[in-house]
């Protein structure tokens, strides 16, 4: 008997035939295309992410490069242990030198330790420069393995063959079964598989018409398609997370938590910038260590809620009396200190001083109660004084110890003598 021609084959048997087809190539791609997309996405979005914990961690651990202080920068890369990916990280010197290593675990064998930045199937290295005030200063190694991604894309994977196998199922079953009336609403479905394939919308959603197995099948589509908008939310909201992690740990590194003013991390940087702009453009700036008179006082006697508001005050007080270009950090309990730029003098730097005195000698009012502290300052000049940032802030602190003991409440200049109180 001579085999009939497609076009020759009766409307039911030739929809049977074609709606078969274009919904197995249909589900076929969208899922090879799918997990691909999800693979390609995921990887790079590890890849950002571990790119954005080196540079935090990079730029986190740039002090202790500096000073070469290992235990410092191994606590530095311990904080990358909440993120499970990683497997090791390193800081390396100028010189090739290991400063710190941290492996999540023990045994974990470290290679490619001074290898170049590479991505492949099984891991990510991620090298990056620390640079520090636009100098090298070493160098930051971390290392993530794609175990996890692959266990996501194996779930993802098992789960789009079982949703694909029993779509293409309910596809035959219907098939057979199949009318005029339900023709156009199954070319419907195969022309929106191809749209969620062509534009990656999974916000697509099938026109069910009815409880036949032509509604099925949409139902069944529609299902898949919740459970991969949901996964892309989900991973869309952890990038997110992610993001506003990075930028809580960017704040944590230069903000006091209680006052809001810089911390003694980025106090110890600017004035290094300060100090390098003193020495290549031959002018001057000041340093001013101010220490609350009384506060112990305070804090043992009302609480140390209450001297967590007095210091905030304290600081609201220091913002209204110095310049919007001077620099305030709260450089540890009630110690703060003020870096004066610009070419700023000894006569300028004690005005400011006695501004900063005046303005803490008034009286603060906390919960209806009346504190007096008040406060005092060693002023240290750079390069009068010292041409270095470690001795001009020993000698700042000198001349602090001087206005204490004459009687607090003051400002002192430092000089030679103070190096013999």
């Amino acid at each position: 008997m001579a085999r009939l021609r497609f076009e020759d084959l009766p409307l039911r048997a030739k929809v049977i035939h074609t709606g078969f087809k274009l919904t197995s190539a249909a589900m076929a791609v969208l899922l090879v295309t799918l997990l691909s997309y999800q693979f390609i996405n995921q990887r790079r979005a590890l890849a950002e992410d571990i790119t954005a914990h080196a540079l935090v961690v990079g730029s986190n651990g740039s002090a202790a490069i500096v000073f070469g202080n290992a235990d410092e920068a191994y606590e530095t890369l311990v904080s990358l242990r909440h993120v499970s990916d990683i497997t090791w990280a390193a800081f390396v010197l100028n010189d090739g030198r290991e400063l710190a290593i941290y492996r999540r675990d023990p045994t974990e064998e470290v290679v490619n330790h001074d290898g170049i930045e590479e991505i492949g199937w099984r891991s990510l290295l991620v090298r990056r420069s620390v640079e520090l005030h636009g100098k090298t200063i070493g160098s930051v190694a971390v290392h993530a393995s794609f175990a996890s991604l692959y266990q996501r894309l194996a779930l993802q994977a098992l789960f789009g063959a079982l949703a694909a196998a029993a779509a293409l199922y309910l596809s035959f079953v219907l098939s057979q079964r199949m009318a005029s009336s339900i023709v156009q609403p199954l070319q419907n479905l195969v022309k929106l598989t191809e749209r969620v394939r062509a534009y990656q919308d999974f916000s697509l959603r099938a026109t069910v018409y009815g409880n036949d197995e032509t509604g099925r099948l949409a139902r069944s589509f529609n299902d898949m398609m919740d459970q991969l908008e949901s996964h892309d939310a989900r991973i869309s909201a952890e990038l997110q997370q992610r993001r506003l992690a990075q930028q809580q740990l960017n704040q944590l590194a230069y903000q006091d938590p209680v006052t809001g003013l810089y911390n003694r991390h980025y106090f110890k940087e600017k004035l290094e910038t300060a100090v390098a702009e003193v020495m290549r453009y031959a002018t001057s700036c000041a340093v001013l260590f101010i220490d609350l008179d009384d506060f112990k006082i305070v804090n043992d006697t009302l609480g140390h809620e209450t001297g967590d508001s007095l210091l905030i005050l304290v600081a609201e007080r220091l913002r209204e009396t110095l310049r919007s270009t001077d620099v305030v950090c709260r450089i540890g309990g009630d110690e703060f200190a003020v870096i004066l730029e610009n070419g700023v003098n000894a006569d300028q730097a004690g005005q400011v001083a006695s501004n900063i005195v005046a303005a803490l000698s008034s009286p603060f009012y906390i919960d209806g109660r009346r504190i007096g502290v008040g406060a005092s300052l060693g002023i240290s000049l750079c390069p009068d004084h010292a041409t270095d940032t470690a001795s001009l802030l020993r000698k700042a602190d000198i001349a602090m110890y001087q206005a204490k003991g004459s009687g607090k409440n003051s400002y002192y200049l430092y000089d030679l003598a103070s190096e013999n109180v």
